[in-house]
């Protein structure tokens, strides 16, 4: 064979090693790896081994003595031994040959997994799997039998596309090293200033990057400035501080210190705070900023049919188009400091639903939008009756009665002012 890919699957990680040449020492490592595990056979000269495997110390140290001469040698081997060592004592794992892409059978791996790590009784292991298994699809079967689902890594430095800059071509102006684009910058799939450090783009050239810097994100990071001092989020240039007209906001390290010369008692124990901006940001803005993470996290085999979807992003024409709805919810439960977003893109020819869809959480606020123009959709879910059929698939949003709907198609700018409203407890 002229490589061998071995992957793992634990409670909350998924990882994968890889030979791409493989020599014969490469054999014999990968041999004596696969020995370390448990339960192994060899018939007919070919190695069986369970694909549960339990991280025993035992297990664990064979595994980290084997590959020790070898670190030098096999560099993912390093990955191997960091990942193995650190898996909890006694817990489960799945060791597979890859990692289903499958969302819906990628959903039964994990409820496998998890389910191994509750109970060591047979009859009550898959009693307690098929439970859950029947719950799963019951509450989202019909979602990921028509969408794969990707919410890529924000606890860890995640690069999305080509990690070798020599090999990258730019996913939204289609230019490569080869025909005059660079790529020396490094692209923040979600801006920097939102608080994601994590999520890094490799396939953005710099003059893209330079474009939408300028002209789409600055909307969406003004959009949230407010809440960007509340979570103190950290960008490039540390905490903001936010001036306006007639006060100013920032965070101290321990509080929210907020001026304004515009402050008005409602009653008793309520005020309303006026803070004057001399900035504008365009809605239409704002939505292609969301989309353009979208794009910048979504798997590169869709971007042809997302041709005209980059066009509209890139575009500096302010012909107004008809967008469809945004939802917006808050949830404190689903609280997170670093942004995340999570895209479903339907893998079926079901028309009657959008062919990608995005959640973009930041903090407590939820945005869930479609990535219009795709050369994949037939139907028009500006149309309020198409927006609903689509909105009732996704059962998990629909289910909330908490969720607002509005319009980010205006071309026109608007003040970036903002009313605050305090309750003070007493």
């Amino acid at each position: 064979m002229n490589n061998f890919n071995l992957s793992f699957m634990t409670i909350d990680d998924r990882f994968s090693i890889n030979f791409d040449h493989m020599n014969e020492e490469a054999n014999l490592l990968v041999s004596k790896l696969l020995f370390c595990f448990d339960k192994v056979e060899v018939e007919a000269e070919t190695l069986h081994f369970t694909a549960e495997q339990r991280a025993t110390s035992e297990l664990k140290l064979r595994i980290c003595n084997l590959i020790q001469p070898y670190l030098s040698q096999h560099p993912q081997m390093n990955k191997l031994k960091a990942k193995i060592s650190n898996i909890p004592d006694n817990q489960f794992f799945l060791v597979l040959q890859e990692i289903p892409t499958d969302t819906e059978t990628l959903l039964l791996y994990e409820l496998w997994v998890e389910t191994l790590n509750e109970t060591e009784d047979p009859n009550e292991l898959k009693s307690s799997f098929i439970k859950k298994s029947t719950q799963l699809n019951g509450f989202s079967g019909y979602l990921v039998s028509n969408y794969q689902v990707h919410i890529p890594r924000n606890d860890r430095r995640t690069i999305i596309g080509n990690a070798t800059k020599d090999d990258r071509c730019c996913r939204f102006c289609g230019k490569s090293n080869q025909n005059g684009a660079f790529f020396k910058k490094v692209a923040h799939a979600i801006p920097e200033a939102l608080g994601n450090k994590n999520i890094i783009l490799g396939d953005e050239c710099d003059e893209c990057n330079q474009f939408f810097g300028d002209n789409i994100e600055p909307c969406l990071i003004e959009y949230f400035n407010i809440y960007r001092v509340m979570l103190n989020t950290k960008g490039k240039n540390g905490s903001p501080f936010i001036g306006y007209k007639n006060g100013s906001i920032h965070h101290d390290g321990n509080m929210v210190v907020l001026t304004s010369t515009i402050i008005e008692n409602i009653k008793d124990s309520e005020f309303t705070i006026n803070l004057n901006s001399s900035k504008e940001i365009t809605p239409v803005n704002i939505y292609k900023a969301l989309c353009k993470i979208t794009l910048s996290t979504i798997d590169k085999s869709c971007i042809p049919l997302l041709s005209e979807t980059i066009n509209w992003i890139r575009s500096g024409a302010v012909e107004e188009k008809v967008l469809p709805k945004v939802a917006f919810t808050i949830e404190h439960s689903g609280f997170t400091k670093q942004p995340q977003i999570v895209n479903y893109v339907r893998k079926t020819k079901n028309h009657d639903i959008p062919h990608v869809v995005s959640e973009f959480r930041i903090g407590s606020f939820v945005y869930v939008y479609i990535l219009p123009f795709s050369d994949n959709d037939t139907e028009d879910f500006t149309k309020e009756e198409s927006f609903k059929n689509y909105w009732d698939t996704f059962n998990h949003y629909s289910g909330l009665k908490t969720w607002k709907f509005f319009s980010l198609t205006g071309t026109s700018k608007v003040s970036a002012s903002s009313v605050i409203k305090l309750k003070i407890n007493k």
